[in-house]
């Protein structure tokens, strides 16, 4: 098992990419715990993992709020000992609009999830590892924060930012065997891209059909990846088979990228 007896926290699980990742580390090895904001959503996205095998933490926690945010990190602590892993994977992708119509309470709530949110846990979390003297940060940005992306203004300067904040840390915490690295995957089936391609084909004045396709156009491999396919790049990531990358943004879009 690549993730044996480490123990990981994985932002954002009750999503679909965040669950598959949890699935992934747990069948690893790893103890994990669950993180997301509501506690329905986060019930049931444990309930079925539970399914499936998984035993692990729950926990409730906001990650817009630095309290909250320490919290969970003391929870955790106080459960398994330490923390080897960090994935933050919550995600806001906000409206679909040009920037000269984007609110400001808009552009606000898209970076509070997508910047601050790991900035707080990355924070936190650290003192941990810099204390153990080890271990593994994972960001998913995504190719809004290789390429600027019309329409997602403040989803793309949020991803963009949070590659930044990946490199930080790994030259920061380095010297402390503190590995950061950031995540980017392009179009990953779920109910979220759906969503997406909706949006958009009303911004556009198009269908969800002809978006979609455009998306696949971009990519040489001419489709999306799968929940499961980006938790198994997240695993190796996380394990020793990656122990000589860090402050990398590994580009997971199927060509769509490729700089």
């Amino acid at each position: 098992m690549k993730l044996k007896d480490r123990k990981a926290i994985v932002i954002g699980a009750a999503q679909a990419i965040g669950n598959a990742i949890a699935l992934a580390f747990f069948e690893e090895g790893a103890d994990v715990a669950l993180v997301g904001r509501h506690s329905n959503n986060l019930s049931e996205a444990r309930r079925n993992l539970s399914n499936k095998g998984f035993e692990g933490l729950e926990v409730v926690a906001d990650i817009t709020d630095e309290a909250q945010v320490d919290k969970m990190v003391d929870t955790v602590i106080e459960e398994y000992g330490r923390i080897d892993i960090l994935v933050n994977c919550a995600g806001h992708i906000g409206p679909t609009l040009p920037l000269q119509e984007l609110k400001k309470s808009d552009w606000d709530a898209v970076m509070a999830v997508n910047l601050t949110g790991p900035y707080l846990c990355c924070k936190s979390v650290l003192k941990q590892m810099i204390k153990q003297g080890s271990g593994n940060i994972i960001s998913l940005s995504g190719t809004a924060g290789k390429e600027g992306m019309p329409l997602r203004a403040a989803l793309s300067a949020a991803k963009w930012g949070l590659r930044g904040l990946t490199q930080t840390i790994a030259r920061e915490a380095g010297p402390y065997g503190i590995r950061a690295n950031a995540l980017l995957p392009g179009g990953v089936y779920s109910p979220r891209l759906q969503h997406v391609f909706e949006e958009r084909a009303l911004a556009l004045n198009t269908t969800p059909e002809d978006v979609e396709q455009g998306f696949l156009d971009a990519s040489a491999l001419g489709r999306f990846a799968s929940p499961e396919e980006v938790a198994r790049a997240c695993v190796f990531l996380a394990s020793d088979d990656s122990s000589m990358i860090t402050g990398e943004s590994l580009n997971f879009s199927g060509g769509a990228i490729m700089h």
